[in-house]
């Protein structure tokens, strides 16, 4: 996971308050960063690994997140996606706009206080369940297809519906929402592109700091002020998101999924394991082919 993000300008479209587009492309490429809109993503296509603040955790399909104003954030796909002659594409309905896009009166008003209430949970991010995803999908695509009032009609639509449902959770367990400087977003992308390079082997501390132009204490220190974990904790949230894709998608045995992912030592990754995810491998592994076989 990065540490400081970079500032993306999402480029304004002419005669519209709402920037809504889907996204069809090989994998997704924007790095680590952050905006002064909010954004709401639903991903119709691709899996991979989603950073939003300190909250590292896998997508898929019908993955429906609101992002708070300079919220940092980043959907990285599977390695797959990013393999020479790939057939595989990423696709996403994203909105962004901006909070007072009624004004700045319109949340002062007693009837939008639970809209008030949905924004300042958005500074931590908020997953909403499958049910809520597939409700909200044709309100997107209609405010996609729309113009005028009728598509900030749709824009209420899908916001009454984000503001009712109690499905959902928090993403972050820190807020966010203040400026970030983006003055290290070159360093930030080079340390992530090391680790996601080289996660399925040995990564000295030493080797990382390096990337960063720190030395190790330094770069410890800086890390965990600015995404609330260790860099060891976060290497270790990868690894087992990769290891739970490779006991999804491949037969290999728990031995070669605990290599595959970058750990050296079996029991080590059975502790770790089952610290993240409350199961054992060879228990998660079970679980998930009951489910697909259901």
């Amino acid at each position: 996971m990065p540490t400081k993000p970079l500032l993306l300008k999402v480029t304004e479209q002419t005669a519209t308050s709402l920037d809504i587009r889907l996204e069809h492309r090989p994998y997704f490429d924007n790095p680590w960063h952050y905006h002064p809109e909010l954004e709401l993503t639903l991903v119709t296509q691709s899996t991979g690994i989603r950073f939003v603040g300190d909250s590292i955790e896998p997508f898929g399909p019908g993955d429906l997140v609101l992002l708070g104003a300079n919220l940092p954030h980043y959907w990285r796909n599977d390695d797959l996606y990013y393999q020479e002659n790939s057939h595989r594409s990423a696709e996403a309905i994203i909105l962004r706009f901006r909070a007072a896009v009624w004004g700045n009166d319109f949340l002062a008003v007693p009837e939008t206080q639970a809209l008030t209430a949905l924004f300042g949970r958005a500074t931590q991010g908020i997953l909403f369940g499958q049910p809520v995803a597939d409700t909200i999908r044709p309100l997107l695509n209609q405010l996609h297809q729309t113009e005028g009032m009728t598509r900030m009609l749709c824009w209420l639509r899908v916001f009454t519906e984000l503001t009712q449902t109690p499905d959902y959770r928090l993403l972050s367990q820190k807020a966010f929402g203040g400026n970030n400087p983006a003055d290290d977003a070159d360093r930030i992308n080079r340390v992530l592109g090391y680790v996601q390079q080289h996660l399925s082997e040995p990564i000295r501390l030493d080797d990382v700091a390096a990337v960063a132009n720190m030395n190790p204490a330094a770069f410890c220190r800086y890390f965990k002020q600015q995404t609330n974990k260790t860099f060891i904790e976060t290497l270790n949230d990868l690894r087992i998101h990769y290891a739970c894709r490779l006991l999804i998608d491949s037969a290999d045995d728990v031995s070669r999924v605990c290599f595959g992912s970058g750990f050296r030592n079996v029991a080590h990754f059975n502790q770790v394991f089952k610290a993240k995810t409350g199961t054992s491998p060879v228990a998660f592994r079970k679980i998930r082919q009951r489910v697909q076989g259901s």
